[in-house]
């Protein structure tokens, strides 16, 4: 019986081998291509110890090196799982509100905080349909007048080209609106909870200098206030529109080619990857302004209606 019994499991394991599938065979070059990369890596990693030894450098030199492209590398990972974080929190928002866990409030959209402020669905399925026209046009600027502009700026950008641009499929997301009315009758004042964890791709290339560098993914998060004074009497029916963020908005940028650099402790503050500006704390915001009519008048010469 224990010889049958064996017998048995032998003919059960070769019948599961046969009717398993069979693991799809690497074709000979891509296994060749494979090697040489490795091979390349590992002499690419000894490649600065025998350097430093060739030219008498010192052994904390490399130590040192090693430290950089440590941090370097650490910063690089931590981006990107923030970068996919923020996209799998903006494509299953419901689900991560909803879900049956302690969650702490900052981690909630704004509209579950605060009771004041509204969720706009309708504005974000309207963005998200009309987002490959956008890009469509923002690729066109880029092309026609932007990059003309940069290469007559500077003779040694005089070979600059954009060889790639996708805006992606992530669209901006409007995550909570709160409207005041009460304050002035001539005027309507949004604040717009933004996030946009996007895949946007750009690359730029100076061919002169061999350099190429480029963009592959953004994160932003902030409170943009919209102004839309004076209301006037006639079409469009607003006179001007006015566009800033309260607070520093928190961007971060997945850069690529020479300007992965950036990401270099110590480089990645100047580059400005997490607070997306320059400006000191209590220092006065950017302020963009969009006339709508010629000869604006100011809110306080708007005749309020009757």
């Amino acid at each position: 019986m224990p010889a049958a019994d064996a017998e048995s499991g032998t003919n059960v394991g070769t019948a599961a081998a046969a009717t398993a599938p069979a693991l799809p065979k690497q074709p000979p070059a891509e296994r060749a291509v494979s090697v040489l990369w490795s091979f390349g890596k590992c002499l690419g990693a000894l490649l600065p110890v025998y350097l430093a030894g060739y030219y008498g450098f010192s052994i904390s030199v490399v130590l040192f090196g090693l430290l950089i492209y440590m941090g370097w590398k650490h910063a690089r990972q931590e981006k990107v799982t923030r970068l996919k974080s923020a996209m799998y929190l903006l494509d299953n928002e419901i689900e991560f509100t909803t879900a049956k866990v302690l969650r702490a409030k900052r981690d909630l959209p704004p509209w579950v905080n605060f009771p004041d402020v509204e969720k706009v669905e309708w504005l974000n399925k309207i963005v998200q349909q009309a987002w490959p026209f956008v890009g469509q046009y923002l690729e066109k600027l880029l092309v026609e007048t932007i990059a003309p502009a940069i290469r007559a700026s500077s003779i040694h950008l005089q070979t600059l080209s954009f060889t790639k641009f996708n805006i992606g499929e992530k669209a901006p997301k409007v995550v909570g609106v709160k409207a005041h009315t009460e304050q002035d009758k001539r005027q309507v004042m949004l604040d717009l909870y933004l996030s946009y964890a996007g895949d946007v791709e750009v690359n730029v290339e100076i061919k002169k200098y061999f350099c190429k560098a480029g963009v592959k993914g953004i994160q932003l998060h902030g409170k943009l206030r919209v102004i839309l004074e004076p209301l006037i009497g006639d079409v469009p029916l607003v006179g001007a529109i006015t566009m800033f963020f309260i607070r520093r908005p928190k961007l971060d940028i997945n850069w690529t080619g020479l300007t992965n650099l950036l990401d270099i402790p110590g480089l990645n503050a100047m580059s400005n990857t997490r607070y997306g500006c320059n400006l000191p704390p209590g220092a006065p915001p950017i302020v963009s302004l969009f006339p709508l009519v010629a000869n604006l008048r100011s809110p306080s010469s708007a005749p309020l209606p009757g």
